[in-house]
């Protein structure tokens, strides 16, 4: 497996390198860091000036990166027989979108400094822009993950959850450990509609749930089926913190569906904004799987 990690100076991105080293074993690790000369505030300069000011800036951004870099880069050879650095300038979302493609990297890592409401909506965060736009899985790390030995796997019968169930189900990503497998009925199924039509839709769901543990247990997950109703995301964020899970697997759905997803929200966009745990999220789309 690829995995594609992206790294600055920050505790996010060294709880990022450790989780990485503690989760994964037998991949290819590839550190990205982007030298985002634009992030860096600075006063009105002449274009007579601007180049010189440029070219200090980015000297003083890659020495301080040499530094930081080679540390990680030590922390993870121990762990890893492939392990390579690189330093590409541009927008950090914009350089770690590129770079997946043209490195085929089947999953992304990056820490994730947690978003207010705000900050989503205007795709303001790194985290949330990579998540949004990248076309493999993206691990999103927003606390320390020394071990996977709990998920919950949040399905809804659609293209992006398949997905996600194939991830896991994969042979490269993750070792045996339990598996929530939710799915949500909906409030208009949970109030709205007779008792022979709920009966119905959680019958439906049961038997959806099966035939997902039959693709997971092979693996050897033990899995947990659970029926939940309400909106979505709240039973998803619910279950996730009652369920102790150290993280949380969504397809994406919506998320990329332009402004329309983007002012109505979408479930995968409320889990990463407003849930404590790491999460993976997967596109429906994707161009590579884990595993596959």
């Amino acid at each position: 497996m690829k995995i594609l990690l992206a790294v600055d100076k920050s505790p996010h991105a060294e709880q990022a390198v450790r989780a990485v080293g503690a989760c994964f074993s037998g991949a290819e690790v590839e550190i990205l860091h982007a030298l985002d000369l634009e992030a860096v505030p600075h006063s009105h300069l002449s274009a007579a000036l601007i180049d010189e000011y440029h070219r200090k800036l980015r000297a003083g951004l890659q020495a301080d990166a040499d530094q930081f870099l080679a540390k990680y880069q030590a922390t993870l050879s121990g762990s890893f027989r492939n392990v390579s650095v690189t330093v590409r300038e541009g927008r950090a979302a914009d350089v770690i979108h590129r770079t997946a493609v043209a490195s085929r990297s089947e999953l992304i890592v990056l820490g994730s400094r947690g978003l207010s409401e705000i900050q989503s909506l205007l795709l303001g965060s790194v985290s949330y822009r990579v998540a949004h736009e990248a076309s493999c899985p993206v691990l999103l790390i927003k606390r320390e993950l020394p071990a996977i030995r709990k998920v919950l796997l949040a399905v809804d019968r659609s293209e992006a959850s398949d997905r996600a169930v194939q991830v896991l189900a994969g042979e490269t990503l993750f070792p045996p450990c339990g598996v929530v497998v939710l799915t949500v009925c909906p409030p208009s199924l949970a109030d709205l509609l007779p008792e022979a039509l709920r009966h119905h839709g959680h019958a439906s769901a049961s038997e959806y749930l099966t035939a997902v543990k039959s693709q997971l247990a092979p693996r050897g997950y033990a899995v947990e089926p659970l029926i939940g109703e309400g909106d979505p995301a709240a039973v998803i964020l619910a279950h996730a913190e009652q369920e102790g899970v150290d993280l949380v697997v969504t397809g994406a759905r919506g998320l990329r569906g332009g402004l329309k997803s983007l002012l109505l929200g979408s479930v995968s966009r409320k889990v990463i904004v407003h849930t404590s745990k790491c999460v993976l999220i997967v596109h429906g789309d994707s161009g590579h799987v884990a595993g596959a």
